[in-house]
């Protein structure tokens, strides 16, 4: 499951509560995903920026330079962001690399089950 689906069926309207998100993730052990299309697996803790997709840069892992994300995965990978007006994620261990939450993939929450009284709570 995508990290965006994740966050609409556990979290309804995600980016109004994004302090409320960045806390409970921060307070939680990293977590692996796959970034969608390369199938590069990253681990950490999820941030939200608030700031939307279309607005943004990132910085691209083998050259180092700033560019706006749409682009970046248009150039980089052929795949074209489609919700951009979302606000992207970045993981704890990294800050200056974006992703869209539709690319981040989920693995499976089940070996943290033990630190997750409750895995899908949901921030009101």
């Amino acid at each position: 499951m995508s990290l965006r689906d994740h966050l609409r069926l556990y979290h309804g309207s995600w980016m109004l509560k994004t302090d409320e998100l960045n806390d409970l993730f921060y307070s939680r052990p990293p977590v692996t995903f796959t970034v969608y299309p390369e199938e590069e697996e990253v681990t950490g803790r999820p941030g939200i920026l608030e700031e939307y997709i279309w607005n943004v840069r990132t910085k691209d892992p083998e050259t180092g330079e700033m560019i706006r994300l749409t682009e970046y995965f248009r150039v980089k990978f052929g795949y074209k962001i489609k919700h951009n007006d979302e606000f992207p994620i970045f993981l704890d261990d990294n800050t200056s690399v974006l992703y869209p939450p539709e690319v981040l993939y989920v693995h499976d929450l089940g070996p943290h089950e033990h630190e997750f009284p409750n895995p899908f709570t949901v921030v009101v």
